[in-house]
């Protein structure tokens, strides 16, 4: 059996660094000896000092993080010097349930878990805040924040946990400005936590060809997310040290709930609450996540009404192009949008500085909107009133109602599917293996 082992954690300042080393030839990590890193920045009030968070504390985000591995790779032991022991006591418990969300896993896939050290930490006393609500600029963690305002919450953003996420750009600025802005709308403290967990650790394309296709995993929940989904939780864990130094015992996340009619379900997916459930160390734990049967048009509504009744708005963010405007028109703009123009606002206002009206209604209307769950646009067209006079793309939104969730899906996934022409044309784009094929056809070389 081959090790994968964390052999070096300290802290330097603001940062937490490690050091994780496998055995020559296992393949799994992107070198041999990987550094990786957790960095901390707060505002004015942040005070933490991590050299005094314990060792089995300060190991718990890149052992979570690590863990999954053994759920695969039966050849693989992983070693860790130390772990919480609440944390300990959760491992087999974390693994049926992602077993349950992304599996069923089988157990002769299981690798080892050596824990060398068992830690009972004894809670710090004098909490400064009572919880983290976890934020990302998107409608479930501003709906998160309005409904836990204050000094008593720590407001934390993660970037590096999201998939496409990337290291430096305009988008990695404006999450900055995201957290800083909003922390004012619902007068909490906030934090802004770096790793480079995501880039830096896994060799993703072993991982990802023996997942897919050696082991076949098929579950929804691995079709949606995979790989990076599985470590989603683990790395809002990053959270961990700072969460014991200030007595923190709930950790607040959004819910991605989806209804569709009379069918209501939560996400399942890495950040279903079936998983974050089962995660624990010390005295903290996940609590029930935000707004966990709330659709998110009324969502949005309520973020709009709380922000109205405090005399203030907000940007929500929700798409990954990087750059400092949101494109306005990928998948997530265009239900957010629609999301806005339902609650009888202008998506201008709210963080969408590319909305036009006229554009915007002739790319609905020419089926462009094309989301994977028709849950999204069942939740907007439902919403949409008969008698009411919408003040932005009325008409839009009486001819959405009038054509009805379904048929406008089908169109709209008909509207995406490749025709063989497209196929031909983007082909042809590809002149040398145009070539190779009339070689052939011509028996020339």
């Amino acid at each position: 059996m081959k090790k994968i082992e964390l052999i070096k954690a300290y802290v330097e300042g603001d940062t937490i660094h490690y050091q994780v080393r496998e055995d020559a030839g296992l393949g799994l990590l992107k070198k041999e000896i990987v550094d990786l890193f957790i960095r901390y920045h707060g505002d004015s009030n942040y005070d933490c000092d991590l050299s005094k968070v314990h060792r089995s504390i300060l190991l718990t985000p890149i052992s979570l993080y690590m863990l999954p591995i053994t759920y695969f790779f039966n050849d693989v032991e992983l070693v860790i010097p130390e772990m919480d022991k609440v944390l300990y006591g959760q491992l087999p418990t974390i693994y049926e349930a992602y077993s349950k969300i992304y599996g069923p896993f089988k157990k002769d896939w299981r690798g080892k878990v050596t824990v060398q050290k068992v830690v009972e930490n004894t809670p710090v006393e004098n909490a400064k805040y009572d919880k983290v609500v976890f934020f990302s600029g998107g409608v479930d963690a501003c709906h998160a924040g309005i409904n836990n305002p204050g000094k008593k919450s720590l407001l934390v953003s993660i970037p590096d946990i999201e998939r496409d996420a990337v290291s430096e750009g305009p988008l990695r600025e404006e999450k900055y400005s995201l957290i800083k802005n909003f922390s004012k709308v619902v007068d909490s403290d906030w934090l802004l936590i770096l790793n480079n967990f995501n880039t830096s650790l896994f060799n993703e394309k072993v991982i990802y060809n023996c997942l897919s296709f050696e082991i076949g995993l098929c579950s929804d929940a691995y079709k949606y997310d995979g790989w990076g989904g599985i470590r989603y939780l683990a790395n809002m864990c990053c959270v961990a040290p700072v969460a014991y130094l200030t007595s923190i015992r709930s950790l607040v996340m959004g819910s991605a709930f989806e209804q569709i009619e009379d069918k209501l379900q939560n996400n399942y997916d890495g950040a279903s609450p079936e998983l974050s459930d089962t995660i624990g160390f010390c005295d903290t734990t996940f609590a029930e996540q935000d707004a966990l049967t709330v659709r998110r048009t009324q969502k949005v509504l309520n973020i709009i009404n709380w922000c109205k009744s405090k005399n203030t708005t907000t940007k929500i963010w929700v798409c990954f192009s990087n750059d400092s405007v949101q494109c306005g028109l990928c998948v997530k703009c265009l239900r957010t949008q629609l999301n806005i123009l339902c609650a009888g606002e202008n998506p201008k206002e709210w963080g969408f500085e590319n909305f036009s009206e006229k554009k915007f209604s002739l790319y609905v209307k020419a089926y462009k909107y094309n989301e994977s769950n028709p849950c999204w646009i069942w939740d907007n067209i439902d919403t949409i009133q008969d008698d009411r006079t919408y003040p932005y793309c009325d008409e839009l939104l009486h001819w959405l109602k009038s054509i009805g969730y379904k048929e406008y899906h089908q169109r709209a996934v008909e509207k995406a599917r490749p025709t063989l022409m497209k196929r031909l044309l983007a082909f042809g784009q590809y002149s040398h293996y145009l070539k190779v094929i009339i070689s052939k056809l011509t028996g020339r070389k």
